[in-house]
């Protein structure tokens, strides 16, 4: 039985969403309806196992272009990794899983993300990390903070000028995720709603009910996000609202954390370190943003995984933060993949063997559910 893995082809796309909904259980028009923004890449980025002119399984890898500060990160998201139950155990999984890490390496992805079990992908390296904050918010709370609402409208997410309007309050935000297709975006999951004002915007799940608010994002670049919150509970009679956040100190954040009733913390994904040296150069205008106050260093760092190694010199100077490929210092520290990617990002991960690197640490970054795969 011959086997094939590739890039989906144009004109497979219907035979690959009927296989994806076999695969998963979903209702017909399922994955068109929850990503059309990914959907619309797939000639591009689903990357299908096929045996006898049949697809037997399915490996998304989409690009997500992080921003954190002055630096991004070219991403590669997985999404929808999927095997036929009747060839299940086969090792197709792992066949598409490497593959798929290869196409990253091969598109200059340094790093990857995605959203599962952490046994079955931390065979592939990947580790749960990068934090991000859960919060609620209630009435008794944002009175007790001194919020007054904000004055909003709900607008219609597919008229092109709010689109645009969105689009430009978003690029505000020092960390986020660039959205290629926004208008598709603001379409995912059947139906979301998209509050305006002055003082910014605000994205809520549920389209057709009213009541409690699940926010999907708040933008504000006054710092006046808790009064959007409070506005757009005011238009939906909504007693609560919960809304996620990075990990991250700023004006803006701690309004919001004065403002709720509660919070939890918890990882953004699963994450994979796939060039090390690429990622360090990349982030290094961000090191450089917050290494103002450290001393002068210089650290080899070598990234391990299933016995290969790859080695980032990172130094800082005390004005500029460079990072090249290779063991050029003195000092040399060697962990493997998910430790380090783990201790980069964030999470219960040692940071102390990186020295003053490790004060750097961990790098904020923001997926919000909108942008996940």
């Amino acid at each position: 039985m011959q086997e094939e893995i590739r890039i989906l082809k144009e004109g497979e796309q219907e035979e690959l969403e009927r296989f994806l909904e076999r695969a998963f259980g979903h209702g017909r028009g399922f994955f068109t309806r929850r990503s059309p923004n990914l959907w619309a890449q797939a000639t591009e980025c689903a990357l299908i196992l096929k045996s006898e002119d049949k697809i037997l399984g399915h490996v998304g890898t989409y690009p997500l272009e992080l921003v954190v500060g002055p630096s991004t990160i070219h991403t590669g998201a997985i999404s929808a990794v999927a095997t036929d139950p009747s060839v299940r155990g086969k090792g197709y999984m792992s066949k598409l899983m490497e593959t798929s890490i290869g196409i990253m390496a091969d598109r200059k992805m340094p790093l990857s993300v995605l959203w599962g079990d952490r046994q079955r992908y931390g065979h592939f390296g990947y580790e749960h990390c990068g934090l991000r904050y859960k919060l609620d918010l209630n009435r008794r709370s944002l009175e007790r903070a001194r919020i007054k609402p904000a004055i909003i409208e709900e607008v219609d997410p597919g008229d092109p000028s709010v689109v645009t309007r969105v689009r430009q309050l978003h690029s505000t935000l020092k960390y986020r995720v660039e959205r290629k297709f926004f208008d598709l975006v603001l379409k995912r999951f059947g139906g979301i709603r998209v509050f305006l004002g002055d003082e910014g915007y605000l994205i809520s799940q549920g389209q057709y009910s009213s009541g409690d608010l699940v926010l999907e994002e708040v933008v504000s670049p006054t710092g006046r996000e808790p009064e959007l919150v409070l506005g757009a509970m005011n238009r939906t009679f909504a007693q609560k609202a919960s809304l996620e956040l990075e990990a991250i100190s700023t004006p803006s954040q701690r309004r919001l954390y004065e403002a709720a009733s509660y919070w939890t913390v918890a990882p953004q994904g699963m994450f994979r370190i796939v060039d090390w040296p690429r990622l360090a150069c990349a982030l290094s205008p961000y090191f450089a943003q917050a290494a103002t106050k450290l001393p002068p260093f210089e650290i080899s760092i070598g990234c391990q995984w299933q016995g290969k190694v790859q080695v980032a010199t990172i130094t800082w100077d005390g004005s500029n933060f460079t990072s090249r490929e290779g063991r050029g210092a003195a000092s040399y520290v060697e962990l493997e993949e998910p430790q380090l990617v783990g201790a980069l990002l964030g999470g219960p991960f040692f940071t102390k063997s990186l020295g003053l690197f490790g004060r750097l640490l961990p790098v904020p970054i923001h997926i919000p559910y909108l942008d996940k795969a």
